[in-house]
């Protein structure tokens, strides 16, 4: 019997060829109500959300090679969407997917990634995005807003939101327009927050810098502290607190004065206004300023 053969060169050619085969286009579309609950699910690649004022989920795709299938389950009240791939491919050399998705805007939505970029624009349901190795990127009129990654940077402009979450391991946050309750931390990255007034503030970074330009409310509690970089509070004029500066081995600067200022060489407290708030701006090895707008 005569036996063909196929030279390695060729075979591993072939083998190459397979595993970067062309994303195959999918899409559909279901019945979705306004205020609708929506679970979307992607491993790898991208979910692109974007709200829009139909009933309507619409879902355009480029799927790699590996996926199985978008399984789509639930309701008009309770949808499902999920890209699945198949389990012997699970981590193959090709795994990025391009899911994008038009919702109604007042839908409540959360997104689920593993090595997913997640964007979200124009949506007004509250929003939970998770991802492990990628950036958030969220542009949205929801009043509550959660975000979480890895390693991957998070964006978030919420105009709207009086009650935030945002963390990363590995990356910067960057949170505008929010207000009421936020908490933002990072450990290998800078916290930068920029909003209105504040009823409650926690930002915590290991080896990067906070910085804040917003306002406190009357009776607000605002904690921000750095192991390794600066802590910066930039405040209107008319702040109200008591107000504590602390660092071990930075420097402090204080624009504002306040009644029956206390000092030492690490920890400086005052009283501003009536001081029913509390404000706490702490570094071990980075400067502390509080700044007057």
């Amino acid at each position: 019997m005569r036996h063909t053969t196929i030279p390695v060169f060729a075979s591993l050619m072939l083998g190459i060829s397979l595993a970067q085969a062309a994303p195959r286009e999918f899409s559909d579309s279901r019945p979705l109500n306004a205020e609708a609950r929506l679970n979307v699910r992607n491993v790898a690649g991208v979910i692109e959300v974007e709200a829009w004022d139909k009933a309507t989920l619409d879902i355009a795709a480029l799927l790699a090679d590996n996926v199985e299938k978008v399984d789509i389950s639930g309701s008009a009240a309770d949808l499902r969407v999920e890209v699945r791939t198949k389990k012997a491919e699970r981590y193959g050399a090709y795994d990025d997917t391009q899911l994008r998705l038009r919702v109604p805007a007042g839908v409540a939505l959360t997104l689920d990634g593993t090595s997913a970029d997640l964007i979200v624009r124009g949506l007004k349901g509250d929003l939970l995005a998770r991802t492990v190795s990628g950036d958030v990127q969220i542009e949205v009129n929801s009043r509550s807003v959660s975000a979480q990654t890895v390693s991957g940077d998070l964006t978030v402009l919420a105009p709207h939101a009086t009650n935030t979450k945002v963390s990363t391991v590995s990356g910067d946050a960057d949170v505008q327009g929010a207000a009421g309750e936020l908490s933002a931390e990072s450990v290998s990255g800078d916290v930068r927050i920029e909003g209105g007034v504040f009823s409650r503030l926690e930002l915590k970074s290991v080896s990067g810098d906070v910085d804040i330009h917003g306002a406190a409310a009357p009776d607000a509690l605002v904690k921000a502290e750095s192991l390794s970089g600066d802590v910066r509070f930039d405040a209107p004029a008319a702040l109200s607190a008591q107000v504590t500066l602390k660092t071990f081995s930075g420097e402090k600067r204080c624009d504002f004065e306040g009644v029956s200022p206390t000092a030492d060489g690490r920890r400086t407290v005052l009283k501003l206004g009536d001081g029913r708030g509390n404000i706490s701006l702490t570094s071990f090895s980075g400067d502390v300023s509080l700044e007057k707008r």
